[in-house]
């Protein structure tokens, strides 16, 4: 289970330490979303303790850049991923081909296509649109969940949280607001109905190269006091 909170690694943080109180049998990835200049969309994935270094110092730039609560990614701090893992998550606009094109350009072999099934009204085309841009490229594809919630009932209480962030009333949402409950945790059944197999078996080979864990994170004293 692949967790990524938005410039943050806070809630993989925070599942570690539930998985460890339950004994849940749960492997963790650690992760984080991030957006560029409001068009470019991506997933940082750690395989390894120096992708995790590489993500924190990412967050951290993003977060010094901008005020309390909110990040500004740079074109340079992408560019300079060399351990992260990157999925790329096309936001089916004009400015798809651009940024795919500059990802390929930096990190063809450690760059998947991401595809979310979300259900919306344009998803046909939205599947036909990514397909063409990894052809194009030369990237695989991924099948990616997407999820905001771990069960559909938790629609409402995902609503609310929304107008809160924005700062309006759920009824004035508008475009914001979830239309259905495709967010939530969906079983292996529905997914295979959802996803192309090769597209599973891809996210199962980018879930096997991340043996990353944050167990294997320790202190390590200073040279000088060792």
């Amino acid at each position: 289970l692949a967790i990524t909170d938005e410039c943050s690694v806070a809630g993989v943080v925070r599942a570690y330490t539930a998985s460890k109180k339950h004994q849940l049998n749960i492997e963790l990835i650690v992760g984080s979303m991030f957006w560029l200049n409001q068009e470019c969309q991506v997933v940082l994935l750690c395989p390894n303790r120096e992708a995790y270094a590489e993500l924190c110092r990412i967050i951290t730039n993003a977060r010094r850049r901008s005020e309390k609560g909110s990040y500004q990614l740079s074109e340079w701090d992408l560019m300079s991923a060399k351990h992260c893992l990157i999925l790329w998550l096309p936001s089916h606009t004009s400015s798809d081909h651009k940024w795919g094109n500059w990802l390929a350009q930096h990190h063809q072999h450690r760059l998947w296509l991401g595809i979310q099934r979300h259900l919306k009204s344009d998803d046909k085309q939205y599947l036909e649109h990514c397909e063409q841009l990894a052809q194009e490229l030369q990237l695989p594809i991924s099948a990616c969940g997407g999820v905001l919630m771990h069960t559909a009932t938790r629609l409402p209480l995902q609503h609310t949280l929304t107008a809160i962030q924005h700062g309006c009333s759920v009824n004035e949402l508008g475009e914001q607001r979830l239309t259905n409950t495709e967010r939530s945790l969906r079983s292996q059944e529905k997914l295979a109905k959802l996803f192309k197999p090769e597209w599973l078996q891809e996210s199962v080979n980018i879930a096997e190269r991340c043996e990353f864990s944050l167990g294997h994170l320790q202190y390590e004293y200073p040279s000088e006091l060792v």
